[in-house]
């Protein structure tokens, strides 16, 4: 555990001036290699980075706030003018969370790694004409008469070659690398013909539905008068309509929340040799997520968007059988036996070490605590869209 003795109060005190001044919601001390386990020595008492991150956001939330209710005032003035080309936006809706909570800021730092959270201050457009990049382009220049220009951000040299990019020699060499493009993330089937329609510097800005299904176009804005080092960052999502709006809400409750949690399981099964244990427990982690997208994902993005764009109210049911709920208990079962043979592999390296061997047993608690959450929580999902399901077979 990493502790820092050299009067933290000042350290704190500074950064948190500094950032303040270059417009940034959050203390970045520059010791935070490692978030969840970095302290700082405070009059004798451990208290993690993170409750500093934390607290950095809670004293400028007055301040984004006010910001944030200028950019649902500018969106609101654009989707009117814009009526005609499909646009529209529901205000109430936006203002439930226009600025990402404390708590929710210091929890993406944690998991992320990294002290720049794009969505600090979020926004929702609808628009059943999204199809068509040309309204695309007059949303931005409407923004841009407004003061608000997409913002710059990193992306690897490899996901641009994938867009089309076409690298330099010197980029061949480390496509890990990254380049600084637009933020601007259009992520719709059937669009990469229109490229031609957006403007030379947004190339590179098409890319793919999510394995789910579900499509959007992301932007990012700075208010172009902001020349701090660190802007403002204010995100905006277009969707079809509130339906897929609300099968956005749904779907993270119910599926996204659960399945994000095998990313936090100490053991990562890094090796994929055939056959090994590790290989084998990837698979019935591919298979759950596989389960789950097709049988709920994908259906309650499909229903949302026939009812936004196309006006078919006829739903595709979601409904599990029997044998599914048989297979999601077979998978399970096959991934905690596999999990628990990857510890006893580990072990076996750790023999020479006491410590190890005690960290190992620690690590494999967790990750069987986290399995048992992650199987409670999705049990809870199948039983929801069938008794939603059997409601409305009574009902018909």
């Amino acid at each position: 555990m990493n502790t820092i003795s050299i009067n933290p109060l000042r350290i704190i005190h500074n950064q948190a001036q500094k950032n303040y001044l270059n417009n940034s919601p959050v203390i970045q001390p520059k010791f935070a290699q490692t978030l969840e386990r970095d302290t700082v020595s405070f009059t004798a008492r451990p208290t993690q980075i993170s409750d500093f991150v934390e607290k950095g956001v809670s004293d400028n939330m007055y301040r984004l706030q006010r910001i944030a209710t200028t950019y649902l005032d500018v969106l609101e003035s654009v989707a009117l003018r814009l009526k005609d080309q499909g646009f529209s936006f529901d205000r109430a809706y936006c203002e439930l969370n226009p600025v990402k909570s404390p708590k929710a800021y210091t929890s993406k730092v944690v998991r992320s790694g990294k002290f720049k959270v794009p969505d600090t201050i979020r926004a929702t457009l609808y628009c059943n004409n999204i199809y068509d990049l040309d309204t695309l382009n007059t949303l931005l220049r409407g923004m841009k008469l407004r003061g608000y220009v997409v913002s710059d951000t990193d992306m690897p040299i490899k996901e641009l070659i994938k867009r089309g990019y076409k690298p330099t020699q010197e980029e061949l060499k480390n496509v890990n690398a990254e380049k600084i493009v637009p933020d601007l993330d259009i992520r719709l089937e059937d669009v990469t013909e229109q490229l031609p329609k957006l403007e030379e510097k947004f190339q590179y800005s098409i890319g793919k539905p999510q394995k789910s299904g579900y499509e959007d176009i992301q932007i990012r804005f700075v208010r172009d008068f902001d020349k701090k080092k660190n802007p403002v960052q204010h995100e905006l999502i277009i969707l079809f309509g509130p339906n897929y709006s609300q099968a956005k809400h749904l779907e993270s409750e119910k599926v996204y929340s659960f399945l994000r949690l095998f990313d936090e399981l100490n053991m990562k099964f890094t090796d994929n040799t055939l056959g090994s244990h590790s290989q084998k427990a990837n698979r019935y982690i591919d298979l759950i997520q596989q389960m789950f997208r097709g049988k709920v994902s994908e259906k309650l993005f499909l229903n949302a968007k026939n009812k936004d764009l196309y006006d078919i109210k006829e739903e595709v049911p979601i409904t599990f059988s029997e044998t599914d709920k048989k297979m999601f208990e077979s998978y399970f079962s096959g991934l905690k036996d596999r999990l628990a043979s990857c510890y006893k592999e580990e072990k076996n390296y750790a023999k020479v070490s006491e410590s190890a061997l005690k960290q190992l047993n620690s690590d494999l608690r967790h990750d069987r605590t986290l399995l048992k959450k992650i199987q409670d929580n999705l049990r809870e999902t199948i039983e929801y869209f069938n008794h939603k399901s059997g409601l409305k077979e009574t009902k018909d």
